[in-house]
């Protein structure tokens, strides 16, 4: 009776593994066997399967809108091949990437989830795998990251407040709870990637105000608190937030006439958007009229071109730009 359940539950089980094994050993140009697939089932997951279980097998996936295409090989042999998938490669690479760049999750979990993406492209693993080092840069080490994740996720979509401890750096191996070590209360709003790192955006009642935290900075797994969460303001906006907060742009908005080399009318277009008028003064000058928040990263953003942008006014702008590069060479 038990090798009759356990037939039935493997056939059962049998087209499940038939799609993985075609998943992960074909695509446009790498094909396989019936036999090879008997092979495979029998091997690995300890399966046994006649060739007229697998035909039906793959008719059926055709059947479902999988696209696979039989060939035939040597000896006349059908050889099958899935045709297309669920991602180009082209838009892994682009993930893998993504992920490479992405300085909130530890460099082990980093690998890992590239290795798992790099899955899903089939026998062009290798290929994809190719070239995608992950950089010396500072990585977080929270090895928590993605309990973390799940339970501040889970909260946003619940609507209910969190709590949790939150540490910050004293030196660079140093580091030390904030808040005197008490628990902050949040009401979770959003989850925002900015600058490589990862942030939950919240309303504290006790700072009476939207407050960033980054996410691999919270200490231990938040709890989730039977009390809602208050309303988010109707007039939130996440990506002014994100522009006020992460970017630094506090300060009075001016219209600021710029001079450019057009060598760097990619980064000016970068910076302000496709929408900026760019008038040419001759073949290597431009000019353009924008709208800034005027403040000291401005001036700084405008100080590393070297020369290449300069501000044609209003003047007193020039001259407060002037004060700050004259206070900053007198320190040297």
């Amino acid at each position: 009776m038990e090798n009759a359940w356990n037939t039935k539950w493997n056939n059962n089980l049998r087209p499940m593994y038939v799609k993985e094994i075609l998943l992960e050993h074909t695509d446009e140009t790498h094909f396989i066997s019936v036999g090879e697939i008997i092979e495979i089932l029998e091997s690995t997951y300890g399966i046994a399967a006649t060739r007229r279980t697998i035909y039906d097998d793959i008719e059926m996936f055709i059947a479902t809108g999988i696209d696979i295409e039989c060939v035939n090989g040597k000896n006349n042999r059908h050889m099958y091949h899935i045709l297309t998938r669920d991602y180009e490669i082209a838009e892994l690479r682009v993930m893998m990437d993504a992920l490479v760049s992405f300085r909130s999750l530890p460099p082990a979990k980093t690998s890992a989830l590239i290795r798992k993406i790099s899955k899903l492209a089939g026998p062009s693993y290798d290929y994809l795998i190719q070239n995608t080092d992950i950089d010396g840069r500072p990585r977080a080490e929270n090895q928590q990251i993605f309990y973390i994740i799940d339970t501040v996720y889970k909260a946003i979509v619940s609507k209910k407040q969190i709590a949790f401890k939150y540490y910050e750096y004293l030196t660079s191996s140093k580091k030390q709870l904030k808040n005197k070590g008490e628990e902050y209360q949040v009401s979770p709003y959003r989850l925002v990637c900015c600058n490589d790192y990862y942030y939950l955006l919240a309303y504290s009642e006790k700072h009476e105000n939207i407050v960033a935290f980054r996410v691999d900075r919270i200490c231990g797994i938040p709890k989730e608190s039977a009390q809602d969460c208050i309303p988010e303001p109707e007039d939130f906006s996440v990506d002014k937030y994100v522009k006020d907060t992460f970017h630094m742009k506090t300060g009075d908005m001016t219209e600021v006439s710029l001079e450019f080399d057009t060598s760097v009318i990619d980064a000016m277009v970068d910076h302000f958007g496709q929408e900026m008028n760019i008038f040419f003064i001759d073949k290597t000058t431009c000019r353009a009229k924008v709208k800034v928040q005027v403040n000291n990263i401005f001036f700084a953003w405008i100080f590393g071109f070297e020369g290449k942008v300069r501000i044609r006014g209003p003047k007193e702008l020039q001259e407060d730009y002037i004060r700050m590069v004259s206070k900053e060479m007198a320190r040297l």
